[in-house]
């Protein structure tokens, strides 16, 4: 569609029906003014809950939201719907949203009715408090009370301007008295309420907010009240639970007279209707025009790749007001700018880390050769450019090779494969290698911490996608499957949790031997020990020590040292009387591993493995429907609950409870509804029986749970009895500290690759 418009003006309605097409009806022609979708460089969805929440506020209040960039449809640009509809056929589009793609988010959850389809799943639910007064925090600035639901926090948040997650307790109680979830399920898998089984539990009188929207368009003559409890009486008739809660309150409410807040709600309800955003129109001559760069360039480009360019310029200059692009993200963009299959291909992974890394390492591993030689290092937006451009430069030839090697990995401009794309391919390989599963890898990795991996140490991730490529046409001797996948297991976690510098250890693995190198066993041999040491005094990952010898550096403490047991001193500082050159050689030696074990949680996660199988199933947080702010399914619990070594004045053991309390020797995962509900609970009265193996609580025939269950006297000190109770929990945090890591270091091979 050619568009040479400057403008468009905008009912808040027409937008949000480029998610939604069913709000067209009643709009004249059923049909809005231009219907815009996102073109594939655009970002994902990257506003905060709150965000949401005070839009809608603006919106309440006529404060203006600001203007829409669009253009007429960009020829090199797949399209795909915003975050919370289906949008329109592809056939029926006619523009393209450069700037905006996050209020027309927010604006079009407004209008999403989640009662309307009862097969839909949402990942998010708006609402609007009736009777906010007594949930506004005091320093709001807000004038109406918005309140979000998501798939992550489907009871909601905190009601101040920057929302914070409910406390445990809260969650619990929503749970329990709200929507009368179970808390203790018969059943060992994990499921939190759907976004659309709850509402905000920190509100007075919540009503989706599309209701009102709805009520509020009707005829003038018609009152928005009335519509409104016509509509919550059907609800009674077919969702008891919801009867008797939000609905209800609501229905009661209305039966009252129109009190003067209601009063001001719905004329703020009716103007909403005459609210009207600008969409700002790109002229097409000015995205088909070459930029500076290229016209210097020997060979011009055609119109289509000037178009891409010019997208791009304008895309990051739209972006640099907003929610800033940086990094990863930004390359991630340009990828999708200058591939746009790419983004389609990757949607249709089922199981996979996050789509940045694996748009961004897939390209790489594409354009990396086979064989000996250096891998492709991390590429700049420069260096994309010039392969989306083979036409360009004095290398033309082989950029346009390196084109064609990033649509093979990708199937783009119809490229095939038998049997899947070839970074599907890879990706499974990678997580057969990597991914739990109880019958085939039982001592593989949680989802979640797979997608960590690839996430926060992608160097490694990266190694591993070069070597599960060779691997599809050099298969693994099957004799020595196993041995391969436990150590490039042990390896790749190694790096992840003890690295000092991933980067560094991937260069000098690429030193030892190229991708065919890593498929046989022996090749692992003294791996990690040629780690330690890369030249010029730097090290890759810490001295590892073996389980037998970290009980040796983590001595424990007995009736006389305990009162004054800390990490640093006693195990660094002294023996007292030894000079400064050898404090520094034991902290050289020591500490930079006991700083890394002592805290690390995916040590915890990867010991818990089968437990968290069984009760998060695959949980990722990278899946779809989490928000930014999402939050993990589980807490990290302290198993001597923390009130009982903090803030106690005059305890003698207080400090050394502390100094072992916060490590992972006194920590289980536990699922979040039921952290911290145990108040003052000991773990002999929470911790259940069939529990104490997945939890670490038992070595041998002992049962710990008796050496986590101090009493606050006990912390306090004041006789030998109670000091031998906080040093019974001390040895007993310790051994589990070391049981952990000892089922890693043997498990995985840890000793042969040192």
């Amino acid at each position: 569609m050619q568009d040479h418009a400057t403008s468009h003006v905008l009912t808040l309605r027409e937008v949000a029906s480029w998610q939604f097409p069913v709000l067209v009806h009643g709009m004249e022609n059923d049909r809005p003014t231009i219907v815009a979708a996102i073109p594939s460089l655009q970002r994902g969805a990257v506003w905060k809950p709150q965000q949401v929440e005070l839009l809608w506020d603006s919106v309440l209040r006529g404060f203006p939201i600001g203007s829409l960039v669009v253009s007429s449809l960009l020829e090199t640009q797949q399209s795909r719907s915003g975050q919370h509809g289906a949008g329109w056929a592809t056939e029926q589009l006619t523009h393209h949203l450069l700037d905006g793609q996050q209020r027309c988010n927010a604006i079009a959850l407004g209008f999403f009715d989640p009662f309307a389809d009862t097969d839909s799943d949402p990942d998010s639910t708006l609402w609007l408090d009736l009777a906010p007064e007594p949930h506004f925090s005091l320093n709001s600035s807000r004038a109406f009370l918005l309140r979000l639901c998501t798939r992550a926090h489907p009871w909601g948040y905190g009601t101040q301007d920057e929302l914070e997650k409910l406390s445990a307790h809260q969650v619990r109680e929503a749970l329990r008295d709200d929507y009368q979830w179970p808390l203790q399920p018969h059943e060992d898998a994990y499921q939190r309420p759907r976004p659309k089984d709850t509402w905000p539990h920190k509100a007075g009188v919540p009503v989706p907010l599309a209701w009102l929207l709805q009520c509020a368009a009707l005829p003038k003559d018609g009152s928005l009240w009335v519509a409104l409890r016509a509509r919550l009486e059907q609800v009674f008739s077919v969702d008891a639970l919801h009867a008797r809660h939000w609905a209800r309150k609501a229905y009661d409410l209305l039966q009252q007279p129109e009190s003067e807040i209601l009063h001001d709600l719905a004329q703020a309800l009716r103007a909403t209707q005459r609210v009207r955003m600008v969409a700002l129109n790109v002229a097409p001559e000015a995205l088909a025009r070459s930029t500076r760069q290229e016209r210097r360039m020997e060979d011009p480009s055609p119109v289509q790749e000037q178009r891409i360019a010019n997208v791009e310029h304008l895309f990051q200059r739209l972006n640099a007001g907003g929610t800033e692009l940086r990094g990863d993200e930004l390359l991630y963009s340009m990828v999708k700018a200058y591939w746009p299959g790419i983004e389609s291909t990757i949607d249709e992974i089922s199981r996979k880390p996050p789509a940045t890394q694996v748009a961004l390492l897939g390209t790489r591993v594409a354009l990396s050769d086979t064989g000996p030689g250096k891998p492709r290092g991390a590429l700049s937006v420069s260096q994309l450019r010039t392969i989306a451009h083979p036409a360009h430069g004095l290398n033309a030839t082989q950029h346009s090779q390196e084109q064609q090697r990033i649509e093979h990995m990708f199937a783009l401009k119809g490229a095939t494969h038998t049997n899947g794309t070839e970074i599907a391919r890879i990706l499974q390989v990678v997580d057969g290698w990597l991914l739990y599963d109880a019958r085939h890898n039982p001592l593989g990795l949680p989802p979640v911490l797979r997608s960590l991996l690839a996430d926060k140490c992608s160097e490694v991730f990266f190694f591993l996608m070069l070597v599960a490529r060779e691997s599809l046409g050099q298969p693994i001797v099957p004799r020595q499957e196993k041995a391969v996948r436990r150590r490039l297991l042990g390896l790749a976690t190694a790096i992840h949790w003890f690295g000092l510098d991933a980067p560094a250890c991937v260069r000098r693995l690429w030193e030892l031997g190229s991708a065919d190198h890593w498929l046989k066993p022996q090749a692992f041999d003294g791996v990690l020990g040629q780690l330690k040491d890369l030249g010029e005094s730097r090290s890759g990952i810490v001295n590892l020590r073996s389980p037998m010898g970290l009980a040796k550096i983590i001595e424990k403490p007995n009736a006389q040292t305990l009162k004054d047991w800390e990490w640093w001193h006693t195990l660094i500082a002294a023996p007292a009387g030894d000079d400064q050159d050898e404090q520094d050689k034991r902290h050289a030696r020591y500490w930079p591993m006991l700083e890394k074990l002592a805290y690390s949680e995916p040590l915890l996660m990867y010991a818990q493995r089968a437990w968290m199988a069984r009760r998060f199933g695959d949980y990722d947080p990278h899946t779809s429907g989490f928000w930014d702010e999402h939050n993990r399914p589980w807490d990290f619990d302290h198993i001597l609950p923390q009130n009982y070594f903090t803030k106690k004045r005059g305890a003698d053991y207080m400090r050394v409870c502390q100094q072992w309390g916060y490590t992972i020797g006194n920590l289980h995962i536990l699922r979040f509804e039921e952290n911290r509900s145990r108040q003052d609970q000991t773990a002999e009265d929470s911790i259940a029986d069939e529990h104490l193996e997945l939890a670490w609580l038992r070595e041998g025939s002992r049962d710990l749970r008796p050496a986590f269950s101090l009493s606050h006297d006990d912390v306090r000190g004041g006789n030998d009895a109670r000091r031998d109770n906080v040093l019974g929990f001390v040895c007993a945090a310790r051994t589990r500290l070391l049981r952990l890591y000892e089922d890693w270091y043997t498990q995985l091979e840890i000793e042969s690759m040192l």
